[in-house]
């Protein structure tokens, strides 16, 4: 085979590697734990806004109320953590400085305490500040106290600007509609 024709060959490899990768990255950026006919939220926006915990103290009127103020030493370029309460559910709030300080310092945060495989005790908890209003006890009918098995509080979380939002839910889809209905108050009057 000519030499032109393997390194053409090649290129359309490289390049249908790289499409391929450019769609699962989004396909896993976008993730909405969304399923069936049910419509999609996007985990990661940058919608351009800075939130501040003053934008959330601000919508007591609205039955916001923050209740917890974390000490973010440990949490790699946090500026602030709230932990909020709306609709008889619990919120975590963390705001970093940009969006990107958001996604580059916070994702493996969020991640390791959201969702089904949490890690909320022990010794692999990334940050133990607040580590107690991150879990709830789960346990089967009948059983005493001490058989409490520990899951995550928050099964979801959603990043919008310099934010990122952590949501009680039962199922992921729940837990996402919980983010949308909170961030629905910080919208800007029409």
């Amino acid at each position: 085979m000519p030499a032109t024709i393997q390194f053409t060959k090649k290129i359309a490899a490289v390049f249908l590697l790289g499409i391929l990768s450019a769609a699962l990255f989004t396909a896993c950026g976008s993730d909405s734990g969304a399923s069936g006919g049910e419509v999609a939220i996007e985990r990661v926006v940058d919608d351009g806004r800075i939130y501040t915990v003053e934008e959330f103290e601000a919508l007591r009127p609205s039955g916001v109320k923050t209740v917890k103020d974390y000490d973010v030493d440990e949490l790699p370029a946090a500026l602030g953590a709230v932990q909020a309460v709306y609709n008889q559910l619990a919120y975590e709030i963390r705001f970093y400085e940009t969006h990107g300080e958001a996604v580059a310092q916070g994702v493996s945060y969020a991640d390791s305490i959201t969702g089904e495989d949490a890690i909320v005790t022990g010794d692999e908890v990334l940050w133990e500040e607040g580590e107690r209003d991150r879990r709830k006890c789960s346990r089967a009918a009948q059983t005493p106290h001490s058989s409490c098995s520990y899951s995550a509080r928050y099964l979801e979380y959603v990043i919008r600007g310099n934010m990122i939002l952590f949501c009680e839910g039962d199922e992921s889809s729940e837990a996402f509609a919980n983010c949308e209905n909170l961030l629905a108050l910080t919208e800007p009057a029409a």
